[in-house]
C-alpha cells in the first residue's frame, strides 16, 4: 500500500512518535523512506537587534548550530532506519519548513507524509503556527499522518 514515505523530522521530542510509526510502516510495506529535515533560518531575522560588532558572529553561530543539529539527527535516524528499512534517504533542506516540505511532496511520487506534532489545547490551538495542520490543508492529494505526542 505504501511504497514511498516522506517523514518530516525536526529532531524534537514530539517527532519521536512519528519516527516510530514510520519505521513500523516501512517494515510492514517494505517502503522507501525519505526523511526531510528543514534547517529553519528563523533566528537569523533577529541579527539586526544584535550590536553591529556581533552580527557576523551571530549569523555564523546560527548556521553552525543548524548544521550540527542536522548532522546529529541524520546519524541518529540512519542508525535507526538503515538496519530495518533497506531503502532510506536523508534530505537536508534550508528555508521555511512548510514550503520546503511541500516542494519535496510535489517533487516525487510519495504515498504518505508522516510528521510529528505537539498536542495543542485551549488557546494554543488558535495561536500556534501548527505546521502539521497547514501541511494537511496544502498537501497535493497525499495523505498526511500527524503523530501528536
Amino acid at each position: 500500500m505504501f511504497s514511498q514515505i516522506l517523514l518530516a523530522s525536526d529532531g524534537e521530542p514530539h517527532t519521536e512518535k512519528a519516527t516510530d510509526v514510520c519505521l513500523e510502516l516501512a517494515r510492514m510495506f517494505d517502503a522507501y523512506v525519505t526523511v526531510i529535515h528543514v534547517m529553519d533560518p528563523y533566528l537569523k531575522q533577529f541579527y539586526n537587534e544584535i550590536y553591529a560588532q556581533g552580527r557576523k558572529e551571530y549569523l555564523e553561530h546560527i548556521d553552525t548550530c543548524l548544521r550540527t543539529d542536522a548532522d546529529r539527527l541524520e546519524k541518529r535516524l540512519k542508525d535507526i532506519f538503515e538496519p530495518a528499512a533497506s531503502k532510506f534517504l536523508f534530505l537536508k533542506s534550508y528555508g521555511d519548513p512548510e514550503q520546503e516540505i511541500l516542494k519535496e511532496l510535489n517533487a516525487k511520487p510519495y504515498d504518505l507524509l508522516i510528521t510529528g506534532g505537539k498536542l495543542l489545547t485551549g488557546i494554543k490551538k488558535i495561536t500556534s503556527w501548527n505546521l502539521p495542520s497547514r501541511l494537511e490543508m496544502k498537501s497535493p492529494g497525499i495523505p498526511v499522518l500527524v503523530c501528536r505526542a
